[in-house]
């Protein structure tokens, strides 16, 4: 930001450098030299300001590319503190401290809850509860044991 923000100065800077001295040398010239000068150095300005315009997308480009990236954490509420707005959430590569973003209500929750969280930056931006019905589907379901019936016996060997 700082090195866009220097080289557009610069790049002015060396405009009103050229406009100043055409001006000057114009001066003695009659007035039609001294439109010409008017002429570029208008030029000038237009191009000083085209390349402000550029480099105020390239800044907002660049906020935008800066922009955290959204991660979901699924795991089991650890820790809650509402009244200071953080929590921990175990999932499968270890604990995530994070805090309660302005939607997010922690007083639904308390530790041993299983949640899927939604946050970018150590910030939450959806907490939303694992139903049991999932946490029971997950689970394998008991096979019922058969009776054993025998075998039928085998037949006589005629010899």
């Amino acid at each position: 930001m700082k090195k866009i923000f220097t080289v557009v100065m610069a790049v002015a800077f060396a405009f009103s450098v050229a406009g100043f001295a055409v001006a000057a040398d114009n001066a003695a010239k009659p007035a039609k030299a001294a439109e010409k000068a008017a002429t570029s150095a208008e030029k000038s300005a237009t191009s000083a300001e085209k390349s402000a315009t550029e480099a105020k997308k390239s800044a907002t480009e660049a906020k935008k590319a800066a922009k955290p990236k959204a991660q979901q954490v699924t795991g089991t509420i650890e820790a809650v503190d509402a009244a200071a707005g953080t929590f921990t959430v175990k999932g499968k590569k270890g604990n995530v401290d994070l805090k309660a973003g302005d939607k997010v209500k922690l007083g639904d929750f308390k530790a041993g809850d299983k949640v899927v969280v939604k946050y970018a930056d150590g910030s939450a931006s959806s907490v939303k509860a694992v139903k049991a019905s999932k946490a029971k589907k997950a689970e394998p379901k008991p096979m019922v044991e058969e009776k054993a019936t025998p075998a039928p016996a085998p037949a006589p060997v005629k010899k």
